[in-house]
């Protein structure tokens, strides 16, 4: 009879166990087996983004008119907070910044059909570049102005999300080709201080990663890429400068030209370029690639 009901006992006290009840009191059950959160399935990739960036200033890209690049700022941040990021357009302590350098496509022989690329980099809290994406357009100033600036910014947020995601990657995978174009990077002309070098040097390390290889043998190219660089007074304690990028053929015939036109402290050029050739050289290749691939796709099969 004991034995019974020690058995008994036993049994109650194990599906006790095994519930996980509660006591009255709010006293948890020493003896219950600690159970998993039966909620709502979280969302890591948010969580992982809240937790990633505190903030994100957005800064107006360089290479657009000044009301279109505040215009488009202001547009990327409402968007980006669409998507749950905390974007604001004015320096914050302790945020992630995100700047864009523009570049005009002008295809040789193809009037009006000219194409903008936006190339975005992100940069982290201690000023390190965690990854970069393009966004192109295509028309003019007027066609920014008549809603293209809204849907570039939508665009723009997009790609963040996926920047976001894996921040310490490439952002965008580059396009698997059976053949890459071959190309040559000629001198760089009219740069104030070491303008000249550290811009091609920049192209030439940047190109590799737009799917362009880098030869330094002319023959062995079939491409040809040279730049010219002016410098203008601009308003107030600024200068502007313009890059143009001519990209020849094997022939020497021209097959198109990227241009880029920035403003910068007056006397920053004098000093040494590293920082502002490595922004130009990555909206440059870009624009370079692009074009490339165009051609590549007119050219029938």
């Amino acid at each position: 009879m004991m034995s019974r009901l020690f058995t008994v006992l036993a049994s109650i006290l194990a599906v006790t166990g095994c519930a996980g009840i509660t006591e009255p009191l709010g006293m948890k059950d020493p003896f219950a087996i600690p159970q998993p959160f039966q909620g709502v399935e979280r969302n890591d990739a948010m969580v992982n983004q809240a937790i990633l960036v505190s903030a994100l200033v957005v800064e107006a890209p360089q290479g657009l008119a000044e009301e279109l690049g505040v215009l488009l700022r202001d547009q990327v941040v409402e968007a980006a907070r669409r998507h749950d990021v905390p974007a604001f357009g004015a320096p914050t302590p302790m945020a992630w910044v995100l700047k864009g350098q523009t570049a005009t496509i002008a295809a040789a022989g193809a009037p009006g059909s000219e194409q903008r690329i936006v190339s975005w980099q992100l940069f982290d809290p201690e000023g390190n570049e965690r990854t970069q994406f393009p966004v192109a357009f295509s028309g003019g100033d007027d066609v920014l102005m008549q809603g293209g600036v809204k849907l570039l910014a939508e665009q723009t947020a997009n790609a963040l999300d996926v920047a976001l995601a894996r921040p310490r990657t490439q952002m965008v995978e580059q396009q698997v080709t059976t053949t890459r174009p071959v190309a040559v990077v000629g001198g760089v002309k009219g740069a104030p201080g070491d303008g000249n070098s550290a811009l091609a040097e920049a192209l030439r390390a940047v190109l590799p990663l737009k799917g362009v290889r880098v030869d330094a043998k002319k023959d062995a190219a079939a491409w040809r890429i040279e730049g010219v660089v002016k410098v203008a007074r601009g308003p107030g304690d600024t200068d502007i400068v313009t890059l143009s990028w001519r990209v020849l053929d094997a022939n020497g015939k021209e097959a198109g030209t990227i241009t880029q036109e920035n403003a910068v402290p007056r006397g920053r050029l004098l000093k040494p370029w590293a920082e502002i050739a490595g922004f130009a050289a990555e909206a440059a290749a870009e624009g370079i690639a692009q074009l490339l691939q165009q051609i590549a796709q007119a050219k029938p099969a």
